[in-house]
């Protein structure tokens, strides 16, 4: 097979963080930043594969330092994680309460 349109260049991984932020931005506003998945392109010690809101301190660890090496605000990760994780613990505790008469 030809392909006859311009080649693409590969993403590099600064372009990956930006995109995979930019996801995890979007789906926070509409609190579903916990679907969003770890490029798996990103960087090789990073959990790849996983959703976010099944991630690990040590998974956000790695995550804030691949994006401080990349040059960008790997804290902002740690911060959307930290949010994430208390809208999960609200919503299994209001999951667990009986329903209202």
């Amino acid at each position: 097979m030809i392909n006859d349109g311009p080649m693409q260049r590969p993403h590099s991984r600064e372009d990956v963080w930006d995109a995979f932020v930019d996801e995890l931005d979007r789906l926070g506003q509409v609190g579903r930043a916990a679907d969003a998945v770890i490029p798996n392109d990103l960087h090789p010690e990073a959990p790849a594969g996983k959703r976010f809101g099944d991630l690990t301190p040590q998974d956000i660890d790695a995550l804030t330092r691949i994006g401080f090496n990349l040059g960008r605000r790997g804290d902002i990760v740690k911060d959307i994680w930290r949010s994430t994780r208390q809208q999960l613990k609200a919503k299994a505790r209001e999951d667990r309460r009986p329903p209202k008469i």
